[in-house]
């Protein structure tokens, strides 16, 4: 319940956007795929780069130089933009979407008509999450296929880990000693 509240206030405040500045649907739509582009890669770069800087005092340093001065001499490789770090997080979203899309959907064919009604919020989230990060994987896949493989390695390996993690802690199945004790239960109850 509280993600369909979620999604409807998030469409009405849309909405107000796109009504007040006059906006097209298409420019919207396109701000927001970027903005969850850059906040599951470089957003979420610059807060663990604030937090090691409050909390452990490391400062990162930028040298601004001259691009046209050095290309293949000295100092060619402080040109050069080491950008997988990056590409590692939106990528690790996606496989996660992918992996509970496919996990839900055979969980629903295996379990019967009963699991179907649950299983569709979950695939909206998911498509919805991937629909969002769509040109990030078209620019991603590419036509030259130039993906770094260490890219696909780490997310496949974070991907792995979450899914593990979510299914041992399992959010959305009742237990019957927390639901008696504080009067509340999971989506099953």
């Amino acid at each position: 319940m509280w993600f369909i509240l979620l999604f409807i206030s998030i469409f009405t405040t849309s909405i107000l956007e796109l009504r007040w500045s006059g906006v097209g649907i298409e420019d919207w739509w396109r701000n927001e795929q970027f903005w969850v582009i850059g906040g599951t890669s470089a957003h979420l770069f610059a807060v663990f780069q604030g937090l090691l800087k409050v909390l452990a005092g490391i400062d990162t340093n930028f040298t601004v130089t001259s691009k046209a001065s050095d290309e293949d001499g000295d100092f060619a490789e402080l040109y050069v933009f080491k950008w997988t770090s990056l590409l590692i997080p939106p990528t690790t979203v996606l496989i996660v979407n992918l992996i509970g899309i496919v996990a839900g959907v055979s969980y629903a064919i295996n379990s019967g008509y009963q699991s179907w009604g649950p299983l569709f919020g979950k695939l909206f989230f998911a498509i919805w999450v991937i629909a969002h990060l769509y040109p990030f994987l078209k620019g991603l896949l590419g036509k030259s296929n130039r993906t770094p493989t260490i890219v696909i390695v780490w997310s496949i390996l974070l991907a792995s880990i979450f899914s593990l993690l979510w299914v041992r802690i399992d959010p959305f199945i009742k237990d019957p000693n927390k639901s008696s004790s504080n009067g509340q239960c999971g989506i099953n109850c």
